[in-house]
């Protein structure tokens, strides 16, 4: 009865514990690159559209990058950018992924889809920004942040909530 009663306690606090990994307290690694993504409150004075906030680390240049989730009119895919000083060492603020939209996707349990970005949303197994990775290697940063053999995807890996 007691082995039990520890089983069930165990359990609950598994689950617990799984529900509060939200996005607003998941830390993820990119599968190949030294850069941490975490999501952040909304700024209080944005665009009515905005879902969300991000930020990536990039250590090996010691530069976090500004990330925001919009919805247009509120409701269609959310779509991502994300801009940060030019260079290392500068002052002057680049948007990387410019030109088209790009849709912010997730995967949850193996499926992937668009990112859930409701405040308190729970936090998916990967977060996937297409054309990052690229956008930064046709940026300053390229020497910096891409090791010489690395095949740099758009994927971070959740690691852990705080």
């Amino acid at each position: 009865m007691l082995r039990m009663t520890m089983l069930a306690a165990l359990l609950l606090t598994g689950t617990v514990q799984a529900s509060d990994c939200t996005i607003s307290n998941a830390r993820y690694k990119h599968d190949q690159a030294a850069w941490w993504l975490s999501f952040k409150p909304v700024p209080k004075f944005v665009a009515p559209n905005q879902t969300a906030a991000f930020i990536i680390e990039m250590p090996n240049s010691g530069v976090t990058l500004e990330g925001a989730v919009h919805r247009p009119s509120g409701f269609g895919s959310p779509l991502w950018s994300i801009s940060g000083p030019c260079k290392a060492d500068g002052t002057e603020v680049c948007t990387f992924v410019e030109g088209e939209h790009t849709a912010i996707y997730a995967n949850y349990d193996g499926a992937v889809d668009w990112l859930d970005d409701k405040r308190g949303a729970a936090a998916p197994d990967q977060v996937i920004l297409p054309r990052l990775a690229a956008s930064l290697w046709y940026s300053l940063y390229r020497e910096d942040e891409f090791a010489p053999d690395m095949d740099a995807g758009d994927v971070f890996t959740l690691t852990g909530c705080d």
